[in-house]
């Protein structure tokens, strides 16, 4: 009875043991994780008052689907920043800039509605700026994603040829790699590396990347796992068809530049004459500043000129 207290004992050690590194390799990867669905503010000064009024809105945020969708499009953009400090930059624009709206529509005496309609303008401007902003980093880093995923895919079709296995050619791309290819492989790579299965792992970089060539690339490991294959040969197909769809964008690109530049030249051109005739005839110019339906004309003609880039842009904005 003793000797199976004690192989009891000893197995109960070992099992708490096993479970406290469990805990330990966990928490050295939530510490190293680039990518945290939804991160928790760092304290830099706890004696701070406005930290923790930023903590406190990141964990009310962190309930918001709002603020997670909101969040997975910075980790996409690849900005290291909280959804709570993003919508206080939104807010602080906002405020900025309906202020200056409101100063300059009372120094020009302008009536009520003018004022409201300004405000309104410039609250629309704060609140969208950002948000287009935050688009345009995210269209620029998925494009060099998919610049650098048929040579990544070529380095691990080579390291596999080479006698390496999976998971060492997916550490090797994280290693020598430059972002953001490089970044994304190497947090699946620690991911897989804490235990989480390779699938999981696959998705969870998808859902940060949304880049068909990418869920096509992943797919295809998932499959040749599953079932078995040359997997370098697999690679090499799909890194040849990823070239072809960049060259087949890249062409498409050229075709519709004209339009694309047009849309640039239409929109500026009206607001171009406005700022010359200002230096060759400010009296003339100045009438349409003055109160009165003139102010309402040139209001709608700003908004008639965003509405035409807009529409002029995704005219020519052909998917691949």
């Amino acid at each position: 009875m003793g000797g199976i207290s004690a192989l009891l004992l000893c197995f109960a050690l070992a099992q708490l043991a096993s479970r406290r590194l469990t805990v330990r390799r966990l928490d050295t990867f939530v510490r190293t994780h680039a990518y945290v669905p939804v991160p928790t503010i760092r304290r830099q000064q706890q004696d701070e008052p406005h930290a923790a009024i930023l903590e406190r809105m990141g964990r009310r945020l962190t309930r918001a689907s709002l603020a997670r969708k909101l969040q997975a499009q910075l980790v996409r953009a690849g900005l290291d920043l909280p959804a709570s400090r993003f919508l206080m930059v939104q807010f602080g624009l906002v405020i900025v800039l309906a202020a200056a709206a409101y100063f300059v529509m009372v120094r020009t005496n302008a009536s009520l509605f003018e004022t409201l309609a300004a405000v309104g303008a410039a609250i629309g401007a704060g609140w969208f700026l950002p948000r287009y902003g935050l688009k345009f980093l995210e269209n620029r880093r998925l494009g060099k994603f998919e610049k650098q995923l048929a040579p990544m895919i070529d380095a691990m079709a080579g390291a596999l040829q080479a006698g390496s296995s999976l998971a060492q050619a997916m550490e090797m791309v994280g290693r020598e790699v430059p972002p953001p290819v490089g970044e994304e492989f190497a947090v699946v790579v620690r991911e897989m590396a804490v235990g989480i299965p390779m699938g999981r792992a696959f998705e969870n970089v998808v859902e940060r990347v949304h880049s068909l060539d990418l869920d096509m690339l992943l797919s295809a490991i998932v499959i040749q796992h599953r079932v078995g294959g040359n997997l370098s040969s697999v690679l090499r197909t799909i890194a040849h068809t990823i070239r072809e769809r960049l060259r087949i964008r890249g062409e498409i690109s050229v075709l519709t530049a004209q339009a694309r530049i047009s849309s640039y030249v239409v929109s500026l051109l009206p607001v171009g004459v406005v700022g010359i005739l200002f230096f060759i005839a400010p009296a003339y110019i100045s009438k349409l500043f003055e109160p009165g339906v003139t102010r309402f004309m040139l209001i709608g003609g700003a908004l008639g000129i965003v509405a035409g880039f807009f529409v002029m842009q995704k005219i020519a904005d052909i998917d691949v």
